[in-house]
């Protein structure tokens, strides 16, 4: 007769023992949203970080620097008993962490702002350039679910304190996080590879002269730009057959508007950190 057998989940998988070399978790300097159960890049290195800051999208990652300040909220576990029965662990409250950045930034509170209720993934990166995920089962490191990220902050200057920006993390499942949590330990500085993009414009001055504008803000960013748009003008600009830079002026010559290519096709030709507005 077959005999079904119970084992205490609880017991199953417990053990209290200690690493030989026990993970002291530094300081968060930058978070790396990732569309859902997308992952960053197999083989890491600052080379291929970077290219999948600038990847097509969905596989696209998109990082969030120089953090400097953490707020842990909620996590706490949550208790309840019955009459006079002893108090249970039901579960644990709601993961909301708030951190602090650097620079306060205009465009990168729009971005954040308009993705309120996007279901990322997110990795977190210490000063030690050791990244935080999940383990899901394979040998490749998983984000951790969140139920959706916004910003936060002082908006202007005030007479004690200047104008800052922070971004909350809000975990999808906290207790299944916890339990499955995993790192990556990399041998190059995680932070200084990552780029985020900004949107930016081109903003004609006259006809076939062009100024590259960040499109939050508006600030002139063509001096930074223009020379390497103007080596690789039928790369950066598909349609446009040369370009020359010259005293703050990017002067193009083919037919139509220019528009940048994609962040992707940029980056190979060493064009970094921007994306044309859509």
């Amino acid at each position: 007769m077959e005999t079904d057998y119970r084992q205490c989940p609880g017991v199953a998988t417990f053990n209290t023992g200690n690493s030989v070399c026990v993970l002291d978790p530094g300081k968060i300097k930058a978070i790396i949203l990732t569309m859902h159960g997308y992952k960053l890049p197999k083989s890491l290195s600052a080379e291929s970080l970077e290219a999948a800051c600038h990847a097509d999208r969905p596989e696209r990652i998109f990082p969030i620097k120089t953090i400097v300040e953490y707020a842990p909220s909620g996590g706490e576990a949550q208790t309840s008993a019955t009459g006079y029965g002893p108090t249970k662990v039901t579960g644990y409250s709601a993961k909301n962490d708030v951190w602090t950045l650097q620079d306060y930034d205009a465009s990168l509170k729009a971005n954040i702002m308009a993705a309120k209720n996007v279901p990322f993934d997110a990795y977190f990166v210490d000063e030690n350039n050791v990244i935080y995920g999940m383990n899901d089962g394979t040998d490749e490191l998983a984000g951790i679910p969140l139920s959706g990220v916004y910003p936060g902050g002082q908006d202007w200057d005030a007479s004690g304190t200047e104008a800052n920006l922070t971004i909350a993390t809000m975990f999808k499942d906290y207790e299944k996080y916890i339990k499955n949590a995993n790192v990556k330990a990399c041998d190059f500085d995680v932070v200084d590879a990552l780029k985020g993009l900004v949107y930016v414009d081109f903003v004609s001055t006259e006809s076939n002269k062009y100024k590259l504008v960040e499109h939050f803000g508006k600030l002139d960013i063509t001096s930074y730009y223009g020379s390497l748009i103007a080596e690789n003008a039928t790369t950066a600009l598909p349609g446009m057959t040369s370009a020359t830079y010259d005293n703050g002026i990017i002067t193009t010559v083919g037919e139509g508007t220019p528009k940048l290519a994609s962040p992707s096709v940029l980056q190979a030709a060493g064009i970094t950190g921007i994306e044309g507005w859509q």
